[in-house]
């Protein structure tokens, strides 16, 4: 039986891995975290000095030592922003996901009890700052100076091209950890998943066909036989399609699935699936060209869709290598694959395995930790928290052959937090 000391020790191997805490820590890793804690203490300070000038801390001192109540406050303000603060963030914003109360306040309040008393974790006050201070790295320097054959590795950082080149250095990173143990499978599945925002900005999307209509959109790479996230990039929208756009790409789509799929460079075959968002015959034999077996459905105003098709009696044709079957049913769908299987089987498949990412969706909404704000970037963090806890969950129960629910998951993963934290004289 696996001891508390193994829980804490951070340089656990990973046969070893045995807890919900150490699986998390495999992706939200101590250098993310490291990450997180620099640039947010370094946004915080440089607010300090905006609002009160270089002689910030005696400033601050005086106002709360004009109330013995606000005393204390002076402590958590000049302190910064630690380390292992950045994970007792997390670990409160777990707890609120698992258990929900009216407000914020209400976490603090004595008219509310639960297992823990934030009020002893955590003064109101320091969480607030916790809260306003939380800011991205916006890249690593180590990255800039790597050279590597692999196109991932030289993934460019360009500032002055997307305005949300924060948030995508900290999905790359956290997507590299997703892509460091996990063996990718056969079957692969590529569609968006939408983060739901209610506030104001440009880079929202609206998408009628999802339950909630309004958000940020990212793109998911999922096994589709087990769900697991292995990739995955933010939309860069209108304004950031010189960001993302690929050479030798006909249209924005076509370049995120390739970008989307840059980290895999074994040579296994692999069955992709994807909609028609994304489809398109050019995209499918490129696809074809790298050695891809791919599946999708074609839209009826795609540009290279055979005419003859589209004529009652046809039912089947071809572009290249490239077969196209007609399905009716309510509507007319036209499915394209790279390899060959009758249409009844492509059918099946296809509406199996096009899946992966919407299940994932589905994981997501299970005691969701998102909450509203008015800061778009918070959401993209809280939804990488959830796509490592998410991930976390998946390959616990590949590697135990334990099966578990995300709530009881979370549950202990919240528990082993604050036993961790605990140890390390922080709570």
């Amino acid at each position: 039986m696996i001891s508390k000391e193994d829980i804490f020790n951070e340089q656990i191997k990973e046969n070893e891995l045995s807890v919900e805490f150490q699986y998390f820590k495999l992706f939200f890793s101590d250098e993310i975290i490291e990450l997180f804690s620099k640039a947010s203490n370094e946004y915080y300070r440089q607010s300090l000095i905006d609002k009160y000038g270089a002689d910030y801390e005696n400033k601050i001192l005086q106002l709360c030592s004009k109330q013995r109540n606000k005393l204390y406050e002076y402590f958590y303000i000049t302190r910064g922003i630690r380390k292992y603060d950045i994970l007792l963030y997390i670990g409160i914003k777990i707890y609120m996901g698992l258990h929900r109360y009216p407000n914020l306040k209400s976490y603090w309040s004595k008219f509310y009890t639960g297992p823990y008393d934030f009020n002893k974790i955590i003064p109101r006050t320091y969480y607030d700052l916790l809260a306003h201070a939380l800011h991205f790295p916006e890249t690593d320097e180590s990255e800039k100076k790597k050279e590597s054959e692999s196109s991932i590795e030289r993934f460019e950082f360009e500032h002055n091209a997307d305005p949300r080149h924060k948030i995508q250095f900290f999905l790359y990173k956290l997507s590299q950890n997703f892509q460091k143990y996990y063996e990718l499978g056969e079957n692969i599945t590529i569609d968006e998943s939408l983060v739901i925002f209610h506030g104001k900005s440009a880079m929202k999307f609206y998408i009628p066909m999802k339950p909630h209509k309004w958000g940020f959109k990212i793109h998911l790479l999922c096994d589709s036989d087990t769900n697991y996230l292995y990739n995955m990039l933010f939309d860069p929208g209108r304004a950031g399609k010189d960001f993302i756009n690929n050479e030798g790409c006909d249209s924005l789509s076509e370049s995120i699935v390739l970008k989307l799929l840059e980290p895999i460079n074994d040579k296994k075959k692999r069955n992709i699936f994807f909609d028609g968002w994304y489809s398109s015959i050019g995209l499918m034999r490129k696809l074809t060209k790298l050695g891809f077996l791919n599946t999708t459905v074609l839209r009826s105003t795609s540009k290279e869709l055979p005419e003859k098709i589209k004529k009652e009696g046809y039912d089947k044709a071809y572009s290249e290598n490239i077969l196209i079957q007609k399905y009716e049913g309510r509507k007319t769908i036209y499915f394209a694959t790279n390899y060959k299987i009758n249409i009844e089987e492509l059918r099946n498949i296809y509406n199996i395995k096009n899946r992966a990412v919407d299940t994932f969706d589905h994981y997501l909404q299970l005691t969701s930790i998102q909450r509203r704000t008015v800061k778009w970037y918070k959401k993209i963090f809280l939804f990488g928290i959830e796509a490592a806890i998410i991930n976390s969950k998946l390959l616990y129960e590949l590697k135990t052959g334990k099966r578990t629910t995300s709530s009881k998951f979370k549950e202990k993963l919240v528990i082993q937090i604050f036993d961790f934290l605990e140890s390390k004289k922080v709570i």
